[in-house]
């Protein structure tokens, strides 16, 4: 039983990154309304979470208390940590994408963004119900050093 509430903690972290891109998938979203209806269904509880804090800082309260109360927390199961440290840098880079593309406003890169970041919430999800921790070029390699 342990197991199966580690495997779908890490699921549920995987949500945050999707979060953030999918105002990128508006196009892909609406050429397939079960897509959309899916996905901001997932996304969901993370939306409320971070909309839950005050003066619109939510995204990084939420960031903070899982870093300190997740990845740092030695309590905490190694598959939970690392999953929670992996989908948070994903989130990171999605961040800093997200700044670059309102300086340069090119549609295409953004819906790029948005089916990249849906492939890794995918495999991650499938790696994590099987209870393999997904390897992602560069980000699996951070995390391991963070935590």
């Amino acid at each position: 039983m342990n197991q199966i509430i580690q495997r779908a903690t890490s699921v549920i972290f995987y949500t945050l990154p999707l979060n953030a891109s999918l105002p990128f998938g508006d196009y892909l979203l609406d050429k397939f309304p079960f897509l959309k209806l899916l996905l901001y269904l997932l996304a969901f509880p993370v939306a409320i979470i971070e909309s839950s804090f005050p003066f619109g800082f939510g995204g990084l309260i939420f960031f903070i208390i899982l870093f300190a109360g997740v990845v740092r927390n030695p309590n905490v199961p190694y598959f939970v940590r690392y999953n929670a440290c992996q989908a948070l840098l994903i989130d990171i880079a999605l961040i800093i994408f997200i700044y670059l593309l309102r300086n340069l406003p090119l549609v295409e890169f953004g819906l790029i963004m948005f089916i990249f970041t849906l492939s890794i919430f995918l495999f991650s999800v499938f790696q994590c119900i099987n209870g393999v921790e997904p390897e992602i070029p560069f980000i699996s390699k951070s995390v391991r050093m963070q935590i």
